[in-house]
């Protein structure tokens, strides 16, 4: 019988601070996921255009080249990756913020700074890892 191999989940991180690229890798480092990291929107878009598959995007909104906001609209025009999705990690704390990235197509809104459980968290809502639900989320 054919054995069946299960892949890793990919996540894609976009974000124009190593650190927190960094962070978010570390944080989400399990056998199950593998992740792809950009240091802006035009890097991410070109990522995702070589990777067949991408299961979850954490996007910053604040972004050199191409904004967060314009990344997103651009991944819900794809045929291939449109449905993807995707978390916006952002400083920005305004409700306008909130709301555009929900009017753009963004799942999920985090603030920075954040913690690491409430990032494996929502990751967890989209992916179906068993992350537990942080007590101050």
């Amino acid at each position: 019988m054919d054995k069946e191999i299960k892949s890793k989940q990919v996540v894609l991180i976009a974000d124009d601070s190593s650190t927190v690229r960094k962070f978010v890798a570390f944080s989400l480092s399990t056998e199950s996921l593998e992740v792809v990291t950009a240091v802006d929107g035009m890097d991410a878009l070109e990522k995702i255009s070589q990777i067949p598959r991408v299961d979850l995007i954490i996007v910053d909104l604040n972004m050199p080249n191409m904004d967060g906001f314009e990344f997103i609209q651009n991944v819900r025009g794809s045929d291939t990756h449109g449905k993807v999705p995707i978390i916006i990690l952002s400083s920005e704390r305004g409700e306008e913020a909130k709301q555009r990235g929900k009017q753009v197509g963004a799942n999920a809104y985090i603030e920075k700074p954040f913690d690491a459980k409430v990032i494996k968290y929502q990751v967890s809502k989209f992916l179906s890892l068993n992350y537990q639900r942080p007590t101050d989320v």
